[in-house]
């Protein structure tokens, strides 16, 4: 799996420790990776992502997030069976119907 995410920035490239990754959030044809309170832009597709990621430290929680479980301090059922989930900073990320399952599985949540 990856472990260093190269990314690029006004002509340097920094490599950025998969270890470091809070979330990634897909931007069209970039992802955002979040370190922190930095942002990180990549040219990259969340399916390749997904595919790169340690599945034991990462779950796409939507088609357009991926999130580091452990970082997962809170799930958030909302009205009209919309889901969320909050991490430890506060952050909060919607979760799809179809990835709620996995997810609660994951956190220890169901069987």
């Amino acid at each position: 799996y990856l472990e260093r995410i190269a990314v690029e920035m006004r002509g340097k490239v920094r490599v950025v420790p998969v270890a470091d990754v809070d979330y990634i959030v897909a931007s069209g044809p970039y992802a955002e990776l979040y370190v922190g309170d930095r942002r990180f832009l990549i040219r990259e597709a969340m399916q390749v992502l997904e595919e790169r990621l340690d599945p034991s430290q990462f779950l796409r929680i939507h088609r357009s997030v991926i999130v580091r479980i452990a970082l997962v301090d809170t799930l958030h059922k909302g009205a009209g069976g919309d889901y969320e989930v909050q991490l430890r900073s506060g952050v909060r990320l919607r979760v799809s119907r179809s990835r709620r399952e996995e997810l609660e599985r994951r956190m220890g949540v169901t069987g």
